[in-house]
């Protein structure tokens, strides 16, 4: 599940710095079956807005803004719930939005209710990979994320009973060897890579540990292609990837309790949640097949 990250700060009466930049926090990703990584950042700005009563007093109002940054090559999704003490949303909070690769959000403003009285505020966030708004070309059919002529058994298919529950309920695993090719099943750009780790096991604490490959397709959602071997991604973020071509090598790092491929197209649900999507293969022969657990599939 994505990590989540709270800060609380509290506005004493009297206490003001126009502009003033209160913090930058790096947040850390954590997804099933991926590695800890720098997701994004979140700053605060503080700015004073005075204005008169109804008998003419002029008060001054404390407002801060909250921006969200960025720091992948791919979309990322954040989920922001907040504690408000003397302090007033101009949306309702909780939000949730989808930030673009490397940009750079408002996410909401707050603003004092009264001015003479003491406030806080502290609020928690929740972050993914994938955009909210991508919507699957369900007319694609994918090639076997294998080399032509080879086959391999699905090992744990869709809502598999190991693992392939909620957020993955349309993963797909296959069983195979450690060093096995592993190919593109779509054409894509790629908007993650992670290629350093030499540890795995069936414990749910080695989630982060899986090596991994991100590409992104043009209809927004995400393939992601995990438990990869040590040193054999032959691709980097920002390449542009065609079907069929050779991408890394299979291994048995992070979550897992042997060597596999888990492969899965995804899409953001909220910063908390991703949704897996079900998708259809070429393979022996047939145009488009739903691969079926305990079955092998020869890539076309």
């Amino acid at each position: 599940m994505p990590i989540q990250n709270q800060l609380t700060h509290r506005s004493c009466r009297g206490t003001s710095k126009l502009r003033a930049l209160l913090f930058a926090l790096i947040a850390t990703f954590a997804s099933t079956a991926f590695a800890e990584e720098k997701l994004i950042s979140i700053t605060n700005d503080v700015e004073l807005q005075t204005t008169r009563d109804a008998a003419g007093k002029v008060t001054t109002n404390r407002v801060t803004c909250f921006h969200v940054h960025n720091l992948q090559s791919g979309d990322v999704t954040v989920t922001l719930e907040a504690k408000l003490k003397n302090y007033a949303s101009e949306i309702p909070l909780p939000c949730t939005l989808t930030i673009p690769a490397n940009g750079d959000v408002e996410a909401f403003r707050i603003h004092t209710v009264d001015p003479n009285a003491d406030s806080k505020w502290s609020y928690t966030y929740f972050a993914t990979w994938g955009s909210l708004t991508a919507q699957h070309d369900d007319t694609t059919v994918y090639a076997l994320p294998f080399a032509s002529g080879a086959a391999y058994p699905v090992s744990q298919g869709f809502h598999g009973a190991f693992s392939h529950t909620a957020g993955d309920s349309y993963a797909i695993d296959f069983k195979m060897d450690i060093g096995t090719p592993v190919h593109a099943a779509r054409n894509g750009v790629v908007v993650g890579v992670k290629d350093d780790s030499t540890v795995g096991g069936a414990e749910k604490k080695f989630e982060w540990d899986a090596n991994y490959i991100h590409i992104r397709h043009d209809d927004g959602t995400i393939a992601q292609y995990v438990h990869l071997q040590k040193g054999t991604a032959r691709v980097k973020v920002g390449d542009a990837i065609k079907a069929g071509q050779w991408i890394g090598c299979s291994g048995n790092t992070g979550h897992t309790t042997g060597p596999h491929l888990h492969f899965a197209v995804f899409k953001a649900a909220d910063g908390k949640n991703r949704q897996t999507i079900p998708v259809r293969f070429k393979a022996d022969g047939l145009i488009a097949q739903t691969l079926k657990e305990g079955a092998t599939y020869r890539a076309l």
